[in-house]
């Protein structure tokens, strides 16, 4: 029998998995935020200027202008935020979950 077959070694495991990924989050959370106030800002502002007709002048303009920018610079942190949900996602999932039943 293997170390990593024990019980305690898969719980360790799952429990340091958990941690990097809730320590990880503290840096990816915020990108998802500033991304979607971003795209709350620029798809009203896009919708009027295409359906509506609107020559983007003023406030209008300005708005759709910062939220651009703020939506391509922020893109390539997006992909690589979503990485990383992603793979730790994939992570937990794949590791099996050990019986809280401990042995008697």
């Amino acid at each position: 029998m293997h170390i990593t077959d024990l019980p305690h070694w898969q719980r360790q495991k799952m429990v340091v998995i958990e941690r990097l990924h809730s320590d990880l989050a503290r840096f990816t959370d915020p990108i998802f935020h500033v991304v979607l106030f971003a795209a709350v800002i620029y798809l009203p502002c896009f919708a009027l200027v295409m359906v509506g007709g609107a020559v983007p002048v003023g406030a209008l303009a300005a708005l759709l202008g910062f939220s651009t920018i703020a939506l391509i610079i922020m893109s390539p942190a997006l992909a690589l935020a979503a990485g990383i949900e992603a793979y730790f996602q994939r992570q937990i999932a794949r590791l099996p979950r050990p019986s809280l039943q401990g042995s008697k």
